[in-house]
């Protein structure tokens, strides 16, 4: 006796875009093909997002951590050079 296993994904019926709905069945190919490319630049502007914050937080950290042995080390700022006009 064997069973059959189904690995059935719920078909989408409906696209909204732009406020509208669109059947998949009207779509042609180019079309899909559009909403496709759409939805890896989506996931692709995510990802940069998430690195932009990712350095952006070690850039901060980085920031600290100089700040922090510039103390530690007592390093002293340069005094301000004036230069007078002739």
């Amino acid at each position: 006796m064997t069973e059959e296993v189904k690995n059935e994904q719920p078909q989408i019926q409906t696209i909204d875009f732009e406020g509208k709905k669109y059947s998949t069945e009207d779509l042609t190919p180019r079309v899909i093909e559009g909403f496709n490319m759409l939805i890896k630049l989506q996931g692709e502007v995510v990802e940069q997002s998430y690195q932009l914050k990712k350095s952006q937080a070690a850039q901060q950290g980085l920031s600290q951590e100089i700040s922090s042995n510039i103390k530690e080390d007592k390093i002293k700022e340069a005094p301000e050079i004036i230069v007078e006009d002739e």
